[in-house]
């Protein structure tokens, strides 16, 4: 707020027409009223802060939130992400997130399907990771991804062990390890074989 003084030098640089700028206010006692300010302050760090210290609120988040979070986390990891919403896809794999890799060298699409769930003990079963793999396959994906706030039944676990390469599963405890920002754990390479076949009695095995 300016003094008397100062507003009467502010008013008269406005010219004849004294008219204050959107928002300025001239009190009683003549004094210069400044409009509210309003700053917006990104705050997803402290967010990702207490939901590494209290993984369990994502029980209690909305679908939206948990998707948000899931979008930020690929981000960190590096990849270029863009929502797409449920309904594109609702009829061919209920893909929610599309992901690129940024990495100029071998591009590769991702389709993320997210699922949450308000119940700490319901687990996912194998008909959305059928779906999404048929939507990566039918799309032309690189690979699909399928993320949940809890976990997997063994018969989803079975079918992505089928196509490793094609479809990985994200649980809880993937989840905590994102929020700690670990990105590298050995638990995300379990679903990917641990040597290759190349042809009959030539088996090379992964370093991973």
């Amino acid at each position: 707020m300016l003094g008397e003084k100062d507003a009467g030098e502010f008013l008269d640089s406005l010219g004849d027409t004294r008219q204050l700028p959107l928002g300025f206010e001239l009190t009683r006692n003549g004094f210069l009223k400044f409009p509210p300010r309003v700053e917006l302050v990104d705050i997803t760090p402290q967010i990702i802060d207490l939901l590494s210290s209290e993984p369990e609120i994502l029980w209690e988040a909305s679908p939206e939130f948990f998707e948000n979070l899931i979008c930020n986390r690929l981000e960190v990891i590096g990849y270029g992400i863009e929502r797409v919403g449920s309904s594109i896809f609702n009829k061919d794999g209920g893909i929610d997130i599309l992901a690129w890799s940024q990495a100029p060298f071998v591009p590769c699409l991702m389709a993320v399907q997210v699922k949450h769930t308000a119940l700490r003990n319901r687990k996912i079963g194998s008909p959305p990771v059928r779906d999404l793999l048929g939507a990566v396959q039918t799309h032309g994906f690189n690979a699909g991804l399928l993320v949940t706030n809890t976990t997997f039944t063994a018969d989803a676990r079975w079918v992505a062990e089928q196509r490793p390469f094609l479809i990985q599963l994200r649980d809880f405890e993937d989840l905590r390890r994102w929020l700690r920002n670990d990105f590298l754990s050995e638990h995300e390479w379990r679903y990917l074989p641990k040597q290759i076949e190349l042809c009959p009695g030539v088996i090379i095995k992964l370093p991973y």
